[in-house]
């Protein structure tokens, strides 16, 4: 047992390197502060030129921790090993983010650390801290992670959280992060049809046997089309050096190309993937020799989905697998049901098939996941219980990166913002991690009071489906999944709540979460229902005051409080 400190005091040093790099100084930074926060003593930081001491936090790799046996090609980039030796505790990891993250393991696992928000946070109080004698390496199974919330981006809560996606403010002393250019949807960047549709028809998709100009794709059989993206994709690389992956992607609609040479090779390759893949490959040999360290990405979304038969990924080209289609209420793996209907059969396939299919030929897999309703984004959304079952199927598939996309409009425009991003956050770095302690944890230092209550709103949204009851990301309030019988248990749960709420910061949490059970009373309610002017008017007030900014993705609150008076929400 090690005891690190007693009564606001400490015999423990922290050592780092001489010259340590950004993020290895800011771990030893922020191991003083904390372990002062917790124990009220103060531990210094030195560089490994001082004479050893005999008790010592040495953080990050240095001259202590010569002869060591420690494998740091193994822990790679973000791996970590904390191994006690004597009365010293060696935190091991690279200088990108290992050590970083190891700090960080230890202030959590072993000290009880929690960083729930940027700005709520749990620091235990400790008279004396110990600890036991410890050797625990552990790796990340994704090298890439992003619980995306537009706005709930700072830095610091995201290292902390151990993400490293491209959108979180992560700079320089957080050891960078997974940076992409531009982040998909990028046909339109490489040839604008406003620019070259006029004069090069050609060039864009061929639908019905006419090259369209609007809402079109490339055609990736068009050798001058080839030419002029790998001449583009290495121009972002050259203006974009902290990009480690560029994505070369279909944007956001239909519209593939039929022409006949487009159509022959679809065919062949049973797949509209087929032309898409050939096209990436070719670009990303282009640019391997020159720079191996670049990563070419493109979507399997929507059309392209389903893998060709014949044609296979590059080592330095990323798939990323879309799961927009899918039912949201029940595991991946083990739900086929698809939202659309009407689609070729080719995009009704089980998006579980594919993701195997995928994983069998592909060495750079990544997934695009959706965890938020973006029509209605503060309407409950129940699938915090299948996250976990998810990030393992993908992970077990040979999954290696995984975007989880939140609400993208605004920061304050769904429910249950941050407590889904930690969620996914520490399933991302740790899929065993404990959903149901966390979720407790999470709602204790968030709700106070209130917690147990807003416990039981969660497991009673969850309770409302069987396994022929399907959720989709763009379902109306009018879903069968929201009872009224649900809408009225929710309001007696958020009427004890709003009883014993500690203060009123915890009030205007838990009022703001009731905002999602008013948005489906108030879409609901007949036009013709008495009051119903003030109710209405009542609640858009109170979106308002809540901070609230977006009732849907790519909307502000003016363009959706027309619809919300009209009594339109639910076929809109």
């Amino acid at each position: 047992m090690l005891t690190l400190a007693a009564n606001g005091k400490t015999w423990y040093t922290i050592v780092i390197a001489r010259e340590p790099s950004a993020s290895v100084e800011h771990a030893a930074r922020e191991l003083a502060a904390f372990l002062k926060e917790i124990t009220g003593a103060e531990f210094p930081v030195v560089r490994d030129n001082t004479e050893p001491l005999p008790h010592e936090l040495v953080v990050g790799k240095n001259r202590r921790t010569k002869g060591l046996p420690v494998d740091w090609n193994k822990l790679g980039y973000e791996g970590y090993r904390l191994l006690t030796s004597g009365d010293t505790l060696y935190i091991l990891g690279s200088d990108v983010r290992g050590a970083l993250y190891g700090v960080y393991a230890l202030l959590e696992d072993l000290f009880g650390c929690r960083f729930f928000t940027e700005d709520v946070r749990v620091i235990p109080k400790r008279k004396v801290l110990t600890m036991p004698k410890i050797d625990r390496t552990y790796i990340p199974p994704l090298e890439y992670r992003e619980p995306y919330f537009k706005g709930y981006d700072d830095g610091d809560f995201h290292a902390r959280l151990m993400s490293n996606g491209s959108y979180a403010k992560l700079t320089e002393k957080h050891g960078g992060k997974m940076a992409y250019y531009p982040f998909v949807h990028s046909f339109d960047k490489i040839l604008d049809p406003a620019e070259w549709f006029d004069t090069h028809p050609e060039y864009f998709s061929e639908v019905d046997g006419v090259r369209v100009g609007g809402r079109t794709q490339l055609c990736l059989t068009n050798p001058d089309v080839l030419r002029i993206a790998k001449a583009k994709v290495r121009e972002w690389i050259t203006a974009h050096p902290e990009a480690r992956i560029i994505s070369v992607s279909q944007n956001d609609w239909l519209n593939y190309c039929t022409c006949e040479s487009c159509r022959a090779v679809d065919e062949y390759e049973g797949s509209h993937a087929g032309t898409l893949l050939r096209f990436v490959n070719a670009i990303a040999e282009d640019i391997a020799e020159d720079y191996p360290d670049i990563l070419i990405d493109t979507l399997a979304y929507r059309y392209t989905r389903t893998p060709p038969l014949h044609v296979k990924p590059r080592e330095n080209v990323c798939v990323r697998l879309c799961s927009i289609e899918c039912c949201f209420a029940h595991p991946l793996e083990v739900c086929a049901a698809s939202r659309y209907d009407s689609l070729p059969a080719a995009e009704k396939r089980n998006f579980a098939d594919d993701l195997r299919a995928w994983s069998n030929i592909c060495k750079r897999l990544y997934v695009w996941d959706y965890i938020v309703n973006f029509k209605h984004t503060l309407m409950p959304f129940a699938n915090l219980y299948v996250l976990q079952p998810n990030i393992r199927f993908m992970i077990a598939h040979n999954v290696r990166g995984i975007f989880e996309e939140g609400n993208n409009s605004a920061r304050e425009s769904g429910e249950l913002n941050a407590l889904r991003q930690y969620i996914v956050g520490k399933l991302l770095w740790n899929p065993d991690f404990d959903v149901k302690r966390g979720i407790a944890e999470f709602l204790t230092a968030y709700y106070g009071q209130a917690a147990a209550y807003m416990q039981a709103y969660i497991d009673l949204i969850h309770a409302q489906f069987t396994p022929d009851t399907h959720m989709w990301i763009y379902d109306n309030p009018d879903a069968p999944y929201l009872p009224d019988a649900m809408l009225d248990a929710a309001d007696s749960i958020f009427n004890e709540a709003e009883r014993v709420a500690d203060d009123d910061t915890i009030l205007k949490r838990v009022r703001k979460l009731r905002l999602s059970v008013r948005y489906v009373r108030v879409a609901r309610m007949p036009k013709d229902a008495p009051g119903r002017d003030e109710i209405v008017e009542r609640f858009i007030n109170d979106v308002r005051a809540s901070g609230v900014t977006s009732y849907r993705e790519g909307k502000l609150l003016a363009d959706t409080e027309p619809l919300i008076r009209e009594g339109t929400l639910c076929a809109k």
